[in-house]
């Protein structure tokens, strides 16, 4: 996935205020008024975009102006964002925010892992039921180039739920032969 940090905020500020605007004047009244889960990721975008002042500005004396002015300070002596986010000293509710950013990229990773797992067990079971692969894009219906890419070591090729039926069709063949 190539996003930025920056990028992923402006959405996933729009995505819990419920509006369709990176407007810091909006979204700090959205915050204040009826979206207080946004209040976190919108301060954070406020620093990554260099308005922090200005978003300061909008919430003085209200207790979210209070709350973002302790939250700030942290942010300027952590010398940033990210640094401050990945420090530990972050309270949970702004760390939550990089997790969120962090979650697709981990799933991604995780899901890569996977694959490559099951790529071992389906030319295991190829190789035992004497299938070609051709005979595999054939039966499943599915692209030769991106099986053969898979099967060649590219596990991002296919996604984890198709491995997983590659596999257990191989294995099924593999069974049927091991039967005679």
């Amino acid at each position: 996935m190539n996003r930025t940090f920056r990028g992923f905020l402006k959405a996933y500020c729009a995505e819990l205020s419920g509006m369709r605007t990176t407007s810091l004047r909006r979204l700090c009244a959205a915050a204040r008024e009826r979206a207080p889960r946004v209040a976190e990721p919108l301060l954070l975008l406020a620093f990554e975009e260099g308005r922090e002042d200005y978003l300061l500005k909008l919430a003085e004396g209200s207790r979210l102006g209070e709350e973002w002015e302790g939250v700030a300070e942290s942010i300027r002596e952590h010398g940033g964002v990210l640094p401050f986010l990945e420090s530990g000293e972050a309270p949970k509710r702004y760390a939550a925010v990089l997790d969120a950013y962090r979650a697709p990229d981990d799933a991604l990773a995780a899901d890569r892992r996977i694959n490559g797992l099951l790529r071992t067990r389906t030319l295991a079971a190829l190789d035992a039921a004497g299938m070609t692969r051709y005979r595999l894009c054939k039966d499943l219906g599915l692209n030769a180039g991106n099986l053969y890419a898979y099967l060649a070591g590219d596990d991002a090729k296919v996604s984890r739920a198709t491995a997983r039926r590659i596999m257990e069709h191989a294995s099924a063949a593999a069974r049927e032969t091991a039967k005679g």
